[in-house]
C-alpha cells in the first residue's frame, strides 16, 4: 500500500490548487483525475476579482495576461441594455489553458499527478481513509474531493441529485468585435453570456431550459443552434460574423444548490460542494478559493464546513431568487434589468453573489 499524506479526487481548478497549496506546505500530496486534464469544459470561464490574488499566487503571470473584463451588460430579447461597472475587474481565462496550467503547476510543487487514473473505492481508516485507484492503494491522512457535482465514489455516499431541466452548452467563437464586458443576452427560457478568453476568442456560455433548448444534437453548428433558440435579435446580431473556433460542449442537467462540505472525513471543494447559478460569475473563484480553504483547514473538519459557510455567504439564495428570471415573460425581464442598470441595485446584487474572502 502507498501512502501520501493529502489524497486529491480530480484534477480541475479545485483539485489542482488544492495540490499546490498542500504540496507547498511541505506535504506529500497524489492527485487522482479520472480523465485527461485540460479538457474542455461547460463553462463560462470568467475569473472573478476575488479569485485573482490566488491565481496569481498559484500560476504567476497567468490572470495578467489574459483579457480584463470590467464591466457587465445585460440585454433583453426586446433590445433594452443594462450596463454597469464591475467593482474589480475580472479576467477571462479558458479552461484549456487554465485547468492545464493548474495541473503542471501542481506537479511543479512536488504533487503526484495520475491522470486517466480513477478512484474505485473509499474506506474510512483513521487517520484518513484508504482509496483504491487505477494506480494502485492508497492511504492518505486528508481526503480532498474535488470531483465536479457529478461525482460519485462507492463507500462514500454522495447527495441525491434535485431534479433539473436546465442545460449548459458552451462554444468558443472567433471573429467577434472584442469587448471588456461579460455580456449577457436574456430570452425566455435562458440566458447566453459571452465573454473575451484567450486567442482573440469569445466564450459563448448558455443555461438554457430544455422546453426552450430544441433539438441539443443541432447545437454542433453554436451559432445557428443557439440563434433559433433563443429567438434574440440582438444575439443573433452580435453573433453573426463570427466563426466557431471550438468543439460545443453541452452538458445535462445542471442543478444548482449548496451540499455537505464533508463526508464521510472527506473535504469537498469547488462544484462537489454545491454549484452555484452560472449567471453570477463566480464558480471558478468558488473552486480556487474553497481549495485554498479545505488546506487550511486539513485537520479540522468541521472548521472548513463552517468557513465554506461563511465564505459562500448569500450567494446561493440570491441566485435561486434571480433564476425565475430567466423564465419569465419579456416584460418582466425589462423591468428586472431596468434595476441591474441602478448602482444602488447592481452594486449590492454583484456583492452579495460573491465569494467572501475570509
Amino acid at each position: 500500500m502507498q501512502r501520501c499524506d493529502v489524497a486529491v479526487i480530480g484534477g480541475g481548478p479545485a483539485g489542482a490548487a488544492a495540490a499546490i497549496l498542500a504540496a507547498r506546505r511541505g506535504l506529500s500530496v497524489a492527485v487522482f483525475e479520472r480523465g485527461t486534464p485540460g479538457r474542455d469544459k461547460v463553462c463560462g470561464e470568467y475569473v472573478s476579482a476575488e479569485a485573482l490574488p490566488l491565481l496569481q499566487g498559484l500560476v504567476p503571470g497567468l490572470a495578467a495576461a489574459a483579457p480584463a473584463i470590467d464591466s457587465a451588460v445585460w440585454i433583453s430579447a426586446r433590445g433594452r441594455r443594462a450596463a454597469f461597472h464591475l467593482p474589480h475587474p475580472a479576467r477571462g481565462i479558458s479552461r484549456l489553458k487554465l485547468d492545464a496550467a493548474l495541473w503542471e503547476a501542481a506537479g511543479a510543487a512536488g504533487a503526484v499527478l495520475h491522470s486517466r487514473t480513477a478512484v474505485t473505492a473509499y474506506r474510512a481508516a483513521a487517520p484518513g481513509a484508504e482509496l483504491d485507484t487505477g494506480a494502485g492503494t492508497y492511504h492518505a491522512r486528508h481526503i480532498v474531493l474535488a470531483a465536479g457535482r457529478w461525482w460519485r465514489l462507492p463507500g462514500l455516499a454522495a447527495a441525491a441529485p434535485a431534479p433539473s431541466a436546465w442545460v449548459g452548452v458552451k462554444a468558443r467563437l472567433a471573429g467577434l468585435a472584442p469587448s471588456s464586458a461579460v455580456e449577457m443576452f436574456v430570452f425566455r427560457g435562458g440566458y447566453c453570456g459571452l465573454a473575451p478568453v484567450e486567442n482573440g476568442w469569445t466564450n459563448a456560455c448558455c443555461l438554457i431550459h430544455r422546453e426552450a433548448a430544441g433539438a441539443l444534437s443541432d447545437s454542433g453548428d453554436f451559432s445557428a443552434w443557439i440563434t433559433a433558440a433563443a429567438a434574440h435579435p440582438a444575439l443573433a446580431e452580435r453573433l453573426r460574423p463570427g466563426r466557431q473556433a471550438t468543439a460545443t460542449v453541452v452538458t445535462a442537467p445542471v442543478m444548482m444548490g449548496a451540499h455537505a462540505a464533508v463526508r464521510a472525513g472527506a473535504l469537498l471543494t469547488g462544484d462537489a460542494a454545491g454549484f452555484v447559478d452560472p449567471f453570477t460569475g463566480d464558480g471558478l473563484a468558488r473552486a480556487l478559493l474553497s481549495a485554498q480553504l479545505a488546506v487550511r483547514h486539513l485537520d479540522r473538519p468541521e472548521a472548513y464546513a463552517a468557513a465554506l459557510r461563511r465564505a459562500g455567504g448569500r450567494s446561493f439564495r440570491v441566485g435561486a431568487a434571480l433564476r425565475w428570471l430567466m423564465q419569465a415573460p419579456p416584460w418582466l425581464q425589462e423591468g428586472a434589468l431596468r434595476g441591474l442598470a441602478r448602482p444602488r441595485w447592481a452594486g449590492p446584487l454583484v456583492a452579495a453573489t460573491r465569494w467572501r474572502t475570509l
